[in-house]
């Protein structure tokens, strides 16, 4: 079975939202982590021009993949500058370490 690891950048606000949207459509994990970097939306307030985002991980297998990405979109999309990125990358092997095994599907 193919997987794909899904990584979205969006705002800090947004996050809530994003979380509890994944919960509705039963994403079985996400890492979630803060951090600070820019973009095309620069903080003009700051000298170093970083904002503060959130960074979602969720790795999910190619039939999930188109519907975690749309909800994540719903969830961040505000039309305003900021409201992030989200890229899409295969994976090439998937383990888990409490079994130490090759996920497989």
């Amino acid at each position: 079975m193919a997987y794909n690891e899904i990584i979205a950048t969006v705002d800090v606000l947004a996050m809530k939202k994003v979380r509890r949207e994944l919960r509705k459509i039963h994403v079985p994990g996400m890492t979630v982590s803060a951090v600070k970097g820019y973009g095309e939306h620069k903080n003009a307030f700051r000298r170093d021009l970083l904002q503060r985002h959130s960074v979602v991980r969720v790795i999910a297998t190619d039939d999930q993949t188109d519907n975690i990405v749309q909800t994540i979109m719903d969830a961040a999309h505000s039309g305003m500058e900021g409201d992030g990125i989200i890229t899409v990358t295969p994976v090439a092997q998937f383990y888990n370490i409490r079994d130490k095994k090759l996920i497989d599907g």
